[in-house]
């Protein structure tokens, strides 16, 4: 039986005065990759803070490895867990080396400073997401997907085998978007890393993960294998989308065709 890496039990959080998240149950399975998606403002990204430990819980819990995340000390989290936030921004003139040090962090102590094992995991982090060349290139010269690799490349440096990304393509090109998300299946794959993260690109999704949750008003309304998620009705129940759900012709996952108003059937 796959274990279970990151838990939400009960999980209300929200800003204020206002719940955006409300009583909301979820598993992240180990070495699974898990997209979270649904209509803008549902709670996609409140939910996903909420599982990094940077959004306290209203009431319920965030349990990861079988530990309540909000009683785990910071630095513990760090090295298990590595969040990606929405559109991150690195200091001017900061370099892809020196960005991807700062994963090494939560690693370091006043009696432990720099040393050859941080040395390795940045390199290996660069390695992974082909970022090597580019080490000595500041993040601000980079292109849109070669700056979410070098982020992507600073979490991977963490040492952590779990990675949460709040809308690792947004702002990018297709093209851009494509590549990112083969980083993250090739983490998946050959590194066994388990992913979260937020996307809005349906089809995309689809293709990427395992399992898909689809939020609606701050609950999680259904949840499962792509398939079992984007079908018709759910499509209409979720998103209030009128479409067509057809077989991916490369990947044969669900490929969602919304129906305008001008391509509806008119009745007789």
């Amino acid at each position: 039986m796959t274990a279970v890496r990151l838990q939400a039990q009960a999980l209300s959080v929200g800003y204020g005065e206002r719940l955006v998240v409300s009583g909301l149950d979820l598993d992240v399975l180990s070495g699974s990759v898990t997209a979270v998606i649904g209509p803008n403002g549902c709670g996609k990204s409140t939910l996903l803070r909420a599982l990094g430990r940077l959004l306290p819980a209203r009431s319920g819990a965030v349990v990861l490895d079988g530990k309540r995340i909000d009683r785990t000390p910071t630095r513990e989290v760090a090295k298990v867990l590595a969040m990606l936030p929405q559109s991150p921004q690195a200091p001017e003139g900061l370099t892809v080396a020196e960005l991807v040090a700062r994963g090494r962090h939560p690693h370091q102590a006043w009696y432990r400073q720099w040393s050859p094992e941080d040395e390795a995991a940045v390199a290996s982090a660069l390695e992974m997401t082909g970022m090597a060349e580019l080490a000595e290139r500041t993040v601000d010269e980079l292109s849109g997907g070669q700056r979410q690799r070098a982020w992507i490349s600073m979490a991977l440096a963490q040492g952590t085998d779990l990675l949460l990304l709040d809308e690792p393509t947004t702002y990018l090109d297709l093209a851009h978007q494509v590549d990112v998300l083969d980083l993250v299946q090739r983490l998946h794959r050959d590194f066994s890393r388990t992913v979260v993260m937020v996307l809005h690109d349906l089809n995309l999704a689809a293709r990427y993960a395992d399992r898909l949750v689809a939020m609606k008003d701050g609950r999680i309304v259904v949840a499962g294998p792509p398939s079992d998620v984007l079908t018709e009705p759910n499509l209409l129940a979720v998103f209030d989308l009128d479409a067509r759900v057809v077989p991916d012709p490369v990947t044969s996952t669900p490929l969602v065709i919304p129906i305008g108003h001008r391509h509806r059937t008119r009745e007789p």
